[in-house]
């Protein structure tokens, strides 16, 4: 095998060390000696020497299409292959949507050469790249044979990494010129064969490819008529709302002024734009398209999109500051605007949502969240079941020792409540109010838009006070409440508050309280069963006996009620030994008034994890990147 990667070398291998913008791997050829390489080499044309010998050359036993371009480069080479494929000339196809990993357009060396190997392997005649112009500068194509190179179009980009206009312009020409056969999109075309005159272009580009490697025209035009964009471009979500929502991957002021302009045309009603501008990249078209976004849609909803190590309301700052006014609002967290949006909507109306696309990860700080437009738009459009949710978020957590709000400590680069209410919505639950007390207004500050928020005026009134106040937020046409702490509900699984909650109403319980097996279950609220299993009461630990600490089983801090049950009820709560209301006597009052009660008992605590001081919120911290690497 030859890898760049130390960490992967087994006996036998052969380690290409390369120098990358912070990482240089000629610091770990001892690393790579030690686990069994035989061989050492350096430098990226080395390596794609290496790459295509070891895969037998694989880009001359093809005719390879490279496609470039700032924008319309993954659509062109999904048309380009669609046309060959449908042509009766089997083609493979390597782009931004097919290549595995997170926010990848062009593979990696070894990883391009071995794919076109296994074209070559499966009796492909053409294969289709998306060439990036990182793709280019860092030689990933190097060693590989273009038959025609494409360039789409050339607009100011990824200047964070090439500097200067004419120096990205420069990477893209060199590559045109680098193939025998050289396509440059068409300033304007008569073609309406698809939606958008932007994809038009593109249709018209992958054309004129296929013509000049020698098929007839009108045969490639009939090929349209089983072709559909790649996924995220302009790709309708369906809903029973009577608007409509399009998520589209425009990231550039051109391309989102493109797609602004085209659902214009569509739309009867309001036209609605979310999006947001990413961290580490070129931060000149932020206020472009903040102003873009305002000229051309009725309302913009501004928002996160891979922040990276920036801090987001800086971004969204640049995105408002040519906005026009009174035209748009900040949401930071993504699905909150999208929820936002999606309340806003009326029917005629069209929400677009950009700058994701088909793309499965959200960056934070260095970290790969998993992220999907679409799964967070189907979840919220489902018919809705009447369930509501709160969140207590008001406590100062005095034992982390800090002046910041708990609930805004981070986890793997998001604060610890963006967990709880973006696994709320994935769930489809709309209706969410947050209970917030200390430093109330940089929390309302991260996470207003689509909830509501209830303030706590009692700071030690505890959890029961803390729900009380957030009852008079909820809708009033919700049957089922939710109440779930936001400082340990980071790590539930959205399948799990979803069998909770259905559980609940099958069951038809008035309330169904959630527990889990702790090994340690030190400062945690013991579980009291009587001798028939059932239980008897909750007792917080400094409340119980020296016998009732040695329980295992634990409150877990989620429950869910029958809404009408948790309003007669909620006032019965008296002020415990501490002086304050705690939310776990609502399960006493049940046993005593024989209202019907159900359990759900977690396995481990895989999905919970209490942070009360600054240890707990490392240990969180450990557990997330666990999780996290887990799903790349």
């Amino acid at each position: 095998m030859i890898t760049t990667d130390s960490r992967k070398v087994g006996p036998g291998d052969i380690f290409v060390a390369i120098k990358g913008r912070t990482v240089d791997g000629h610091n770990y050829i001892d690393e790579a000696i030690k686990r069994g390489a035989v061989k050492i080499y350096s430098g990226r044309k080395k390596l794609a020497e290496l790459a295509s010998k070891f895969y037998g050359n694989p880009s001359k036993k093809l005719k390879v299409i490279g496609v470039t371009g700032t924008k319309g480069k993954t659509t062109t080479c999904h048309m380009v292959a669609h046309i060959l494929n449908k042509l009766g000339q089997k083609t493979g196809l390597i782009s931004s949507i097919t290549v595995p990993g997170y926010h990848v357009t062009t593979p990696e060396t070894e990883d391009l050469h071995r794919m076109l190997k296994e074209m070559v392997d499966e009796g492909c005649r053409y294969a289709v790249i998306e060439v990036s112009s990182h793709g280019i500068d860092q030689k990933r194509i190097a060693g590989v044979k273009f038959v025609a190179a494409v360039l789409t179009n050339i607009a100011p980009e990824h200047l964070d990494y090439h500097r200067t206009f004419e120096n990205y312009k420069k990477i893209k020409m060199n590559f045109l010129k680098s193939a025998k056969i050289k396509v440059m999109s068409p300033k304007s075309t008569k073609l309406k064969i698809l939606p958008g005159e932007f994809n038009n272009l593109n249709a018209e580009t992958a054309l004129d490819v296929v013509v000049k490697l020698g098929f007839a025209r009108k045969a490639a035009i009939d090929t349209f008529g089983s072709f559909t964009l790649p996924e995220g471009r302009l790709e309708e979500v369906k809903t029973d709302k009577g608007f409509r929502v399009f998520i589209d991957f425009a990231h550039t002021p051109e391309s989102l002024e493109a797609a602004l302009k085209y659902l214009k045309t569509i739309t009867k009603g309001r036209l609605i734009s979310v999006f947001g501008c990413a961290g580490e990249r070129d931060s000149r078209k932020r206020s472009k398209m903040g102003k873009i976004s305002t000229q051309i849609a009725d309302l913009s909803v501004f928002t996160v999109e891979d922040s990276r190590i920036e801090n987001i309301f800086s971004i969204l700052g640049r995105m408002k500051s040519k906005a026009t006014l009174g035209k748009f609002m900040s949401i930071p967290e993504r699905a909150e605007a999208i929820t936002y949006a999606l309340s806003l909507a009326k029917r005629g109306d069209a929400i677009g949502i950009f700058g994701k696309g088909h793309e499965k990860s959200m960056s934070y700080m260095g970290f790969e969240h998993l992220w999907s437009d679409r799964e967070i738009i189907e979840s919220l459009v489902k018919p809705k079941d009447g369930v509501s949710a709160i969140i207590l978020a008001a406590g100062k957590g005095t034992r982390m020792k800090s002046q910041k709000s708990k609930v805004l400590r981070e986890i793997c680069g998001r604060p610890m409540l963006s967990y709880t209410l973006e696994n709320l919505r994935r769930v489809g639950i709309d209706d969410i109010t947050i209970v917030v007390g200390f430093r109330k207004n940089l929390v309302v500050k991260r996470f207003g838009g689509a909830v509501k928020f209830a303030i706590q005026k009692t700071p030690k009134g505890g959890t029961a006070d803390a729900a009380k106040t957030g009852l008079d937020k909820i809708s009033k046409t919700s049957r089922v409440l939710m109440v779930i702490n936001g400082d340990d509900s980071a790590f539930y699984k959205p399948e799990t508050i979803k069998n909770i909650l259905e559980i609940h109403k099958e069951r038809e319980r008035k309330l169904t309280f959630v527990s889990l097996m702790k090994n340690e279950p030190t400062g945690l609220g013991r579980v009291i069963r009587g001798k028939n299993g059932l239980i008897t009461k909750i007792v917080e630990e400094k409340d119980a006996t020296e016998e009732e600490r040695k329980i295992k089983e634990v409150n877990d801090g989620l429950y869910v009620f029958d809404r009408s049950w948790f309003t007669e009820n909620i006032s019965k709560v008296k002020k415990g030994p501490q002086a304050e209301y705690y939310l776990v006597d609502l399960i006493k009052i049940a046993i005593d008034q024989g209202d019907r009660m159900a359990t759900y008992t977690l396995p481990n605590d895989d999905e919970w994890h209490g942070v009360n001081t600054p240890e707990q919120l490392t240990d969180a911290q450990k557990k997330m990147e666990e999780k996290l690497s887990e799903k790349i």
